[in-house]
């Protein structure tokens, strides 16, 4: 049984689909953001303005180490829209499990996104989201396509993960 790491841009839906596959199939679930923050007892916007993205960074690499050596074989783990992106982590999580990236269109993830976007460190007192948020998915599609499976989200219901889960877990 392998783990399944779910990736894409902020506001896809990563730790939505992390708890629907974890209720529907009856896996174990974890959402790194919520690890870390648990870890250093404070909010990810708070550890990158007192540290900067390069500390935080590090910290998530060492966080998500530590959940491929602690979770539970099965477990579905929801990413940081950056996590993929950074100090080999994207081949870290394709050698521990299985990684799936929802992919979106920009308006969709703005969509998504409306009612947190001053939670979200990399897109607080932006002028254009928009056009940000284009750059950064450019920036970032090399990473997210080396995932094994990429589901359009628009488009995604259960029944999209379940080769995916029968893969992952010998389940039929």
């Amino acid at each position: 049984m392998s783990l399944i790491f779910l990736i894409g841009m902020p506001g896809v839906g990563k730790s939505y689909w992390s708890r629907q596959l974890s209720q529907h199939y009856h896996m174990p679930a974890t959402d790194l953001d919520k690890y870390i923050v648990h870890k250093e007892q404070s909010g990810i916007a708070e550890l990158f303005t007192k540290h900067g993205e390069a500390w935080f960074r590090q910290r998530e690499q060492e966080y998500l180490k530590s959940l491929v050596s602690e979770a539970k074989p099965g477990t579905v783990i929801a990413c940081g829209g950056g996590t993929p992106c950074y100090m080999g982590n994207m081949q870290l999580m394709n050698d521990a499990g299985v990684t799936v990236y929802l992919e979106a269109s920009t308006a969709h993830l703005l969509k998504n996104m409306r009612f947190t976007l001053e939670m979200r460190p990399l897109l607080r007192d932006r002028e254009d989201i928009n056009a940000f948020l284009e750059s950064l998915l450019e920036q970032r599609l090399p990473f997210y396509r080396q995932a094994q499976y990429i589901l359009q989200t628009e488009y995604i219901s259960l029944a999209n993960f379940d080769q995916i889960i029968a893969s992952c877990t010998n389940r039929q």
